[in-house]
């Protein structure tokens, strides 16, 4: 499945009486629509990492706001792939962990900038603190690794341990969902889908 991606054309910043979500943001920018309906994806990223790629898919690129949405990613390794993880640095940073799956070697967001000039992220990027690490080699397996990213349309950095609650729905405009293979020393992999958000 090949994802082709128009040109995008920046809307005009006329303000609009357009209010979606029940959110206390009463005008933002129109935006009008530039990828296709239907199912899209990037196939096959490759990166640094020899035997490494990277692939997102959904059924959609295009979503009203407020609406909810599910992207899936695979990551594949051709090889068994030792990869030297560095230490923490302190209590305070990546808690996931690393072993043989992939997987646990990606990290994703999905994040941009509204037509309206408004930063705009949904990650699980700050989960607080946990026991800081050593460094290590993990050996990660040749396989094929599958994971699923849930997305309520809001902005959100994560819980931390202070049980964050969710900001707004994101307002209409482009976005990309980043999905990274990191190999630390080894080298990474970068795949990006655009997705986009209307009223």
């Amino acid at each position: 499945m090949r994802l082709v991606i128009a040109v995008v054309a920046l809307a005009a910043c006329e303000p609009s009486t357009v209010v979606s979500g029940g959110d206390d943001e009463p005008y933002h920018p129109p935006y009008t629509q530039t990828l296709p309906d239907g199912p899209c994806a990037v196939e096959n990223v490759s990166g640094t990492i020899p035997g490494v790629t990277l692939s997102i898919r959904a059924d959609s690129c295009v979503y009203t706001r407020g609406t909810q949405a599910m992207f899936r990613y695979e990551v594949t390794t051709a090889a068994a792939t030792a990869i030297t993880v560095p230490d923490s640095g302190g209590g305070c940073g990546d808690c996931s962990g690393h072993n043989a799956d992939p997987a646990s070697f990606t990290r994703w967001v999905i994040a941009g900038t509204s037509a309206g000039g408004e930063d705009q992220q949904y990650c699980i990027c700050d989960v607080g603190c946990c026991a800081p690490t050593q460094i290590q080699t993990v050996t990660v397996d040749a396989t094929r690794s599958v994971e699923t990213i849930q997305w309520m349309g809001r902005t959100w950095q994560g819980p931390s341990d202070t049980n964050n609650e969710m900001g707004g729905y994101f307002l209409p405009g482009r976005y990309t969902v980043d999905v990274t293979f990191q190999g630390y020393a080894q080298g990474m992999v970068h795949a990006q889908l655009p997705i986009e958000i209307v009223d």
